[in-house]
């Protein structure tokens, strides 16, 4: 059954545990600690990748989920480059051989499905950030950050869904 709630919870919950009740429960936790604080300047800040909450917390979190892809630049080997989102699809269209329109959007073909998650994996090892990307796939960020979960998992599982994604990466360094 498909759910017809205006908000999807999930990405949130995801942040707070894998199951569902442990995961509201933790995020009431959150937000009753979250009051205490009472209004504070820094919690309306807007870069991206940035954790809110107490050094605890913040700390919990990054060790949890690992440091973010934007603090991480420096020993990053796309640090200084200035990404050109239309250069990375040409790219994954030329790897992938597959067109632009077919992948960029709500296609659900297998193929159109890898290419997605493959222009969404590099960008964010680029250093894109995700509106960026978002607005590039056609895609929500909600969607942007499951496709990039199972991009993960298929470059960590399947070798050759590696060797593509390097592949990728080499058209777009070469810009051919």
């Amino acid at each position: 059954m498909e759910s017809t709630a205006i908000v999807d919870a999930d990405p949130v919950l995801r942040h707070f545990g894998a199951k569902k009740d442990f995961a509201r429960a933790r995020y009431q936790q959150f937000l009753a600690a979250a009051i205490t604080h009472g209004h504070r300047q820094e919690f309306y800040a807007t870069d991206e990748g940035q954790i809110l909450g107490t050094e605890e917390f913040i700390n919990a979190t990054i060790h949890r989920i690992g440091e973010t892809v934007r603090s991480n630049h420096k020993n990053h080997p796309f640090t200084g480059c200035e990404v050109q989102p239309e250069r990375l699809v040409a790219a994954v269209e030329k790897v992938c051989r597959i067109r632009r329109e077919d992948f960029c959007g709500g296609r659900k073909s297998a193929p159109a499905i890898l290419a997605k998650e493959m222009l969404i994996l590099i960008g964010v090892q680029m250093g894109t950030s995700g509106k960026v990307l978002a607005e590039t796939a056609g895609i929500s960020p909600s969607s942007l950050s499951r496709r990039h979960d199972a991009a993960l998992l298929k470059v960590r599982d399947n070798v050759k869904v590696s060797k593509l994604a390097s592949e990728i990466v080499k058209q777009y360094r070469s810009g051919d």
